[in-house]
């Protein structure tokens, strides 16, 4: 995936990821959802500030992050199949950013041209 400044990014999803998404915003499109819920997604984010001044959004504490599918350690590890002989088996790296969410995790974000930030707000207006 291209950057803006045109450089390649190897940070970015393969086609898998994109198919999966086609697939899942058809199956949500098929529900017949209320165009208003949607609506926005046809301006521009310089659009969006414009009509609503400014663009907010639900995300997580850990922003850009967000749950995801991790590799966790089966404990007790079950026995190794007796054709596959000896096998070396290796410990699986912790990882370093949580693993389990909770409502206690997410914030409203406001976000703005080149960056983001956390909004802190009481009552009704907290983000869950």
């Amino acid at each position: 995936m291209e950057r803006a400044d045109g450089t390649e990014s190897a940070n970015c999803h393969g086609d898998r990821f994109f198919e999966d998404v086609v697939e899942m915003v058809r199956q949500y499109l098929d529900t017949k959802p209320d165009p208003q819920a949607y609506d926005f997604l046809q301006h521009s984010f310089a659009e969006l500030t414009e009509k609503f001044g400014g663009v907010v959004g639900t995300t997580f504490k850990s922003f850009p992050s967000y749950p995801q599918r991790y590799t966790e350690r089966v404990d007790p590890q079950p026995p190794a199949p007796a054709e596959l002989g000896p096998c070396r088996v290796e410990a699986v790296k912790a990882p370093r950013v949580p693993t389990r969410f909770s409502e206690d995790d997410i914030v409203v974000r406001e976000f703005l041209p080149n960056t983001s930030r956390a909004l802190v707000r009481k009552g009704k207006f907290c983000a869950a």
